[in-house]
């Protein structure tokens, strides 16, 4: 008997395949691998470039940067709560990848613009534009993830996509992100060598447009979707929360969104501001931070293939829960950093890279399971939705707490929220198990 899907072996016998739903071909996979290995990456590079601008463009002092970035990330989230719907309303009408290479080109030109700030006013209009370019990128990059894999190999495509997150994140930690140095070694002046760094990733964020305009398959899952009214696809993105399993998985990405967004931003600027407060120029203070940031992401790159191997033989709902109580544990171990450049505390932000991508994972694969394809755009968009206003609440909260308590805070006031989100699993596995057809599948 024929086999009418493509799979995928990364491993001999077997032992790590993906099988793809029907009509999904190679080219589309590895097109959604490329997008993977650099929409992640680039998205981290605002971190650098926001630090990067405040200090060096706009001369902010140190003591009042974490409330900035906090707000500037409280804009952007706000901007986010409006595009995450729409953008997987639009992706159910007319198809993926128009709406995912539209997201990596507005991202591309907030890049070009970033560095030409002159003022904070101009810097959040930048953001918003950037925000939006993230929201359409990652929204799309999620509910392509969602559906490319069978579900009896969901984890496993998540598994191999999170490596490329990973590894993408990386490369902007070890190459992108030191560019201001490497142009400043050159002769150029601190902005000059920042605005020309920020341009090179520009270029970058349009060359996966491109890739995934090209790449991605073309239309939609199924027809039946163009069908659907806006406003029932809306209404039905909501609606689905009346399952226990999916509402988890709105809370977990609450969490799970804040996890990604809270390490990316706090992580660096605390590095930075370290390295700074140590009497570091603001290009060395940043090349600090960026090994921080690359023990806690290649952490997450090499435990990656074990998550979703895992995920994929153990009831979704538990790792849910697991998964959480890894992530809080990494959170709340920052409590005991003292000096973040300190290379004793190197273990801790292992943990704390590993305890993300497991939340991220988790929340991913679970929302994948739960569903249905025709509805799959507005529920993803619903999702992103509540990571969304996870980052907004997080963040505003973390700028400042940043500030006025200690760098650490904003890590433990997510730590806390993971624990939350583990609990809640835990009901759920109790009043809406996974049905036995679905874990079995």
């Amino acid at each position: 008997m024929s086999q009418s899907y493509v799979s995928l072996n990364f491993l001999p016998k077997g032992k790590f395949r993906i099988d793809l739903v029907e009509g999904v071909t190679k080219t589309n996979f590895f097109s959604l691998c490329y997008g993977a290995l650099t929409t992640i990456g680039l998205l981290t590079f605002i971190s650098y470039a926001t630090t990067y601008v405040l200090i060096e463009n706009l001369e902010y002092q140190r003591e009042s940067i974490g409330t900035i970035v906090g707000d500037l990330q409280v804009v952007a989230e706000i901007a986010l709560l409006m595009v995450f719907l729409p953008v997987g309303l639009i992706a159910d009408k007319i198809g993926r990848r128009q709406v995912y290479s539209f997201g990596m080109a507005a991202m591309g030109l907030s890049y070009f613009l970033y560095p030409l700030a002159t003022g904070i006013g101009e810097l959040t209009v930048y953001r918003v534009i950037y925000a939006i370019g993230m929201g359409a990128a990652t929204g799309m990059l999620g509910t392509v993830n969602a559906d490319y894999p069978q579900d009896r190999t969901r984890g496993k495509m998540l598994a191999v996509t999170g490596i490329l997150n990973a590894t993408g994140v990386i490369l902007v930690s070890l190459v992108f992100a030191r560019l201001p140095e490497n142009f400043a070694q050159m002769g150029y002046d601190q902005i000059t060598a920042g605005k020309y760094a920020m341009w090179v990733v520009a270029g970058m964020c349009l060359t996966t447009a491109i890739v995934v305009a090209f790449g991605l398959q073309k239309g939609t899952p199924t027809e039946e979707q163009k069908k659907i009214p806006y406003l029932t696809q809306v209404k039905s993105g909501f609606e689905e929360s009346r399952n226990p399993r999916i509402l988890l998985a709105y809370a977990a990405a609450f969490v799970a969104r804040s996890d990604l967004v809270i390490l990316g931003t706090f992580l660096v600027l605390w590095g930075v501001a370290a390295g700074t407060d140590m009497g570091m120029t603001t290009s060395e203070a940043t090349k600090a931070a960026r090994l921080i940031f690359v023990t806690a992401s290649t952490s997450a790159l090499i435990a990656s293939p074990i998550i979703g191997y895992l995920i994929d033989k153990v009831d979704r709902i538990i790792a849910v829960s697991v998964c959480m109580a890894l992530a809080a544990a990494g959170y709340l171990s920052m409590f005991f950093v003292g000096n973040v450049l300190d290379p004793t505390y190197r273990p801790l932000f292992m943990l704390l890279g590993v305890g993300q991508q497991c939340a991220f994972f988790a929340a991913t694969t679970l929302l994948g399971q739960e569903a249905p394809p025709m509805k799959r755009g507005a529920i993803v968009a619903v999702f992103n939705l509540a990571g969304a206003l996870g980052i907004l609440i997080s963040t505003g909260i973390g700028g400042r707490i940043f500030d006025a308590i200690d760098p650490s805070a904003p890590f433990i006031f997510i730590g806390v929220c993971n624990v939350v989100v583990a609990l809640f699993a835990i009901y759920v596995n109790k009043v809406a198990p996974t049905p036995k057809q679905t874990s079995e599948a």
